[in-house]
């Protein structure tokens, strides 16, 4: 019997601390997102693809290029939209569109669709 609790104690536990790891790396996620939005350089990109995971609780993930300042080849990035599923659903862009994206100018690679950060702050 000792051996059987401890084991159910030790699954509960490795659960708790994946929750907790996954909410502070969610957070870092979203704020990481807000500090682009609002210090990035502005640029026009094109959606690609909405990959929509088919498990409860998965972010929404859309894929885009942008052709930053100064390359010359265009940048495929992955926009997380961390917004509750109902919310995130209703406001997507379409595949094909023109969006507004913001990058970090020493890290072109670190992009986010403007209007999908919550709390976006225009110049």
């Amino acid at each position: 019997m000792p051996h059987e609790f401890l084991s159910a104690t030790s699954f509960l536990a490795g659960i708790l601390v994946a929750m907790i790891v996954s909410c502070k790396a969610a957070v870092r996620a979203a704020q990481s997102a807000r500090e682009i939005a609002e210090r990035g350089v502005a640029a026009q990109g094109r959606v690609l693809r909405i990959w929509r995971p088919p498990v409860m609780g998965s972010f929404v993930r859309v894929y885009f290029e942008f052709q930053p300042d100064g390359h010359e080849r265009s940048l495929r990035c992955c926009h997380v939209d961390r917004r509750p599923g109902g919310v995130a659903t209703a406001s997507l862009p379409a595949v094909g569109s023109n969006v507004s994206v913001r990058y970090l100018p020493e890290n072109p690679a670190r992009a986010v669709i403007a209007r999908l950060v919550s709390r976006f702050r225009a110049d």
